[in-house]
């Protein structure tokens, strides 16, 4: 009796393993790196919590001081890092796009001959049925 093959390619350490996927980048992760994809997400929403509280705790202190000008330049200086952040990260993406594109055309394409192979050994033998 055959068993089942229910492993697939960790996103991260790119080994066939048994893998679980994350809903919230549909990527699979072996156990491992699944513990540390989650420990990241933790880290950066701990981040933006505190990010949230000192942007929270500095408009506190606006309100009370009423320096609205500072609070304005804060503001811009907020945006200037987000966009930076943001190119950054779209930069990132961009290089594993270009590594990894062609890899995978290159993995499909190899697919493909393989399947075209196997139809031209079966309509060669004359041998095949529906479920061929």
């Amino acid at each position: 009796m055959a068993m089942a093959c229910n492993k697939a390619q960790c996103f991260t350490c790119n080994m066939e393993k048994i893998t679980y996927p994350c809903k919230g980048c549909s990527k699979e992760f072996c156990l491992n790196h699944l513990t540390e994809h989650q420990q990241i997400l933790n880290d950066e929403l701990n981040n933006v919590t505190n990010e949230y509280n000192e942007f929270k705790q500095s408009i506190n202190e606006q309100k009370q001081n009423s320096q609205n000008v500072l609070l304005i330049k804060q503001i811009d200086q907020w945006e200037s890092n987000s966009i930076e952040i943001i190119q950054q990260k779209a930069q990132e993406c961009r290089k594993i796009v270009t590594e990894y594109l062609p890899t995978f055309f290159n993995d499909i394409e190899k697919k493909f001959n393989d399947l075209n192979q196997q139809i031209k050994e079966i309509h060669q033998e004359n041998e095949f049925n529906e479920i061929n």
